[in-house]
């Protein structure tokens, strides 16, 4: 029987309907990850020059603008947000702002056809390692309010640009759910002198049903209880901490590869998904809301399209319960990878 269950983080509902998996479907999404080279990608190496000036890197050899590198940063060609402080353009009903925050493009694979899923544990714990270092430098750009982290993998989760990429924003003004999500966790913080996300964990632990990483390498991976797409999963580390920024070495390392296996699991049990990842990666520290938030990374496979009852109403179907979900997902052990890290971050001229 469908069921409405409330998500406390979000303050929304959504409707699990497991049954809904018996009505007709569109044809299948496409593979995400490029089966083949592509000579004009402008984020393989080989092709720099295609970008805008490297920001950062991870390189085992060679200069800036140049081969040799496991992962680099760049500014965005095409900015959703300007530069420099915000001003004041209009107010009242057509109130704006111009300019404010930053945002930039990680490349987290050297392999047209490798994303995070194929490169191993270590590599995706050396890639969260440059994001923190480009949160921190975007935290302290002209106008950024916070800094937002996301990755659209495959054309179908919105990816312009198929090789496997991170998007950065250093937001002039906080935007959508995650204000919702900051105001949630102050809300209980003041209430319960506790983190919402730590209550949401300690409850998802003890019953263990949507769990499918428990937190003993170091970083926790379950499926919300009221998760409103299906497989939709939370890494965080384990225990919680509250800011990315300030988060230790060995912890990027231990959440990583807890997002790479889980990203494998994605592929292997559901035919390399489309997949959207996001996660706040810093916010005004003066804030109230940052005492009571513990960062953690949120993604799931697009397996279903978003029709009028999500985009107009705001409500989700998930047709996969949270506990199938996990129990699935738990149900494949990715394959483990031999690969050692040896990172080598390169900065840029923006950051000597």
């Amino acid at each position: 029987m469908p069921e409405s269950r409330y998500d406390i983080h979000r303050g929304e509902w959504t409707l699990i309907a497991p049954d809904r998996r018996a009505r007709p479907h569109p044809a299948h999404y496409a593979n995400a990850t490029p089966a083949e080279e592509d000579p004009a990608c402008p984020f393989c190496p080989g092709n720099e020059s295609a970008t805008p000036p490297e920001i950062a890197a991870i390189r085992d050899e060679g200069e800036e603008r140049a081969p040799g590198w496991r992962a680099r940063c760049v500014a965005n060609k095409y900015p959703a947000v300007g530069s420099g402080e915000p001003m004041r353009a209009s107010e009242g009903v057509f109130s704006s702002l111009l300019g404010g925050g930053r945002h930039e493009v990680l490349i987290d694979s050297p392999r047209h056809t490798k994303g995070l899923a194929d490169l191993g544990e270590a590599h995706a714990g050396d890639v969260l390692a440059l994001l923190q270092e480009r949160a921190r430098a975007l935290a302290d750009a002209p106008g950024a309010r916070f800094v937002y982290a996301f990755k659209n993998h495959g054309a179908q989760a919105g990816a312009s640009i198929l090789h496997s990429h991170f998007q950065i924003l250093g937001l002039p003004v906080h935007a959508g759910i995650f204000e919702k999500k900051l105001e949630n966790e102050a809300a209980f913080y003041r209430e319960r002198n506790s983190a919402l996300l730590d209550h949401m964990l300690e409850a998802e632990r003890e019953g263990g049903e949507r769990m499918v990483e428990t937190g003993e390498e170091g970083a926790a991976v379950f499926c919300p209880w009221a998760s409103r797409f299906p497989y939709l999963a939370y890494i965080t580390p384990w225990p919680t901490e509250s800011c990315f920024t300030r988060s230790a070495p060995e912890t990027l390392v231990a959440v990583g590869a807890a997002l790479a296996r889980t990203l494998k699991r994605y592929k292997e049990l559901l035919g390399d998904p489309p997949v959207n990842l996001s996660f706040l990666l810093a916010a005004d520290e003066k804030e109230e809301n940052l005492t009571a938030h513990r960062w953690h990374i949120e993604l799931f496979p697009r397996l279903t399209p978003q029709a009028a009852l999500e985009t107009g109403l705001g409500a989700h179907i998930n047709e996969a319960a949270p506990e199938r979900a996990a129990e699935k997902l738990r149900s494949v052990a990715p394959r483990a990878h031999a690969a050692i890290s040896s990172a080598c971050f390169h900065r840029g001229p923006d950051d000597e």
